[in-house]
């Protein structure tokens, strides 16, 4: 076990990090009539808040996880229980499940008997979403109406843990919506709408970080970006590299990398992408793949 001084050094760069994504909020809030640009801030710092919750729930910055979720308890970007969010995302993380329908939570696709039910129109919007516009246009919105038909299911259980969850999810967020009008005067739709933009972006990172391969170690994308995306998404943007070193703190994830990239590239069959302004220039109206998954 590590000790309290290389603990310290490890996640000192996290603990900046979850402090500075509370404070920009605050400060963006209390100073948005005057800071120009107002609303592209809040939107990067939902978003980045976002990218801070990934890194909480994955064991940091303490070794006590109940304290650390409790630092990422809050949901700012409106939509999903922090422990909901947790939940699924390490179900993601079974990695030879990554891309399969109903069984990875996080995959886009859609299964071949699914698909078969599909009408026409809704197969459209299906191919659509497999589009960078669709993604960012709509992306968010199916992301909004299956997280409230999870919240409307809880009520078939109303004193389980899954209900309280839900429940007081959907209750701090009237409050903060109400707190935010009232101290900041700050119109509850324009945070909505900040908040929807940060979905969107964050799922500017997601639109294709995992492709479908009968081999589960090709499904994870690397993606080379800009040190500003790497920041903003807290170096997810080497996807590949965090699937296989889940635990590993942020900051070391480049060093990892640099330091063993060839043997990344070749495990993941060279499943590379040079920065997320390429899929605008290649997928933004051109569906990246196909939506129904092929059956492994």
């Amino acid at each position: 076990m590590k000790n309290n001084k290389t603990d310290l050094k490890t996640e000192f760069p996290t603990w900046v990090i979850i402090f500075s994504v509370y404070f920009l909020w605050w400060a963006v809030l209390s100073n948005f009539s005057t800071i120009p640009f107002a609303h592209l801030f809040l939107i990067i710092i939902l978003t980045f808040h976002g990218s801070v919750q990934h890194e909480i729930l994955h064991g940091h910055p303490t070794r006590y996880q109940g304290f650390n979720d409790l630092l990422a308890y809050p949901s700012l970007a409106l939509w999903s229980p922090y422990l909901v969010y947790k939940s699924s995302h390490l179900k993601h993380h079974e990695d030879i499940n990554l891309t399969i329908p109903n069984v990875d939570p996080e995959s886009y696709f859609i299964s071949k008997d699914e698909w078969d039910m599909l009408g026409g129109y809704r197969q459209k919007l299906a191919e659509f979403n497999m589009t960078l516009l669709g993604r960012l246009i709509l992306g968010p919105f199916w992301y909004f109406i299956a997280l409230k038909k999870e919240f409307m299911m809880s009520f078939k259980k109303v004193f389980s843990i899954n209900f309280l969850i839900w429940f007081s999810h959907e209750v701090f967020i009237v409050m903060l919506l109400y707190f935010i009008w009232s101290f900041f005067n700050i119109h509850f739709l324009v945070y909505i709408g900040c908040a929807y933009m940060a979905q969107a972006l964050t799922m500017l990172r997601s639109f294709y970080e995992h492709r479908p391969s009968s081999n589960p170690n090709h499904r994870s994308i690397i993606m080379h970006t800009s040190l500003p995306m790497r920041i903003l998404f807290l170096n997810n943007s080497y996807h590949f590299v965090h699937h296989k070193n889940p635990n590993m703190s942020w900051h070391q994830i480049p060093r990892e990398y640099k330091s063993n990239s060839e043997k990344y590239k070749q495990s993941n069959s060279y499943f590379l992408e040079k920065g997320y302004f390429t899929w605008f220039k290649k997928y933004l109206f051109k569906p990246v793949d196909k939506p129904k998954h092929p059956a492994f």
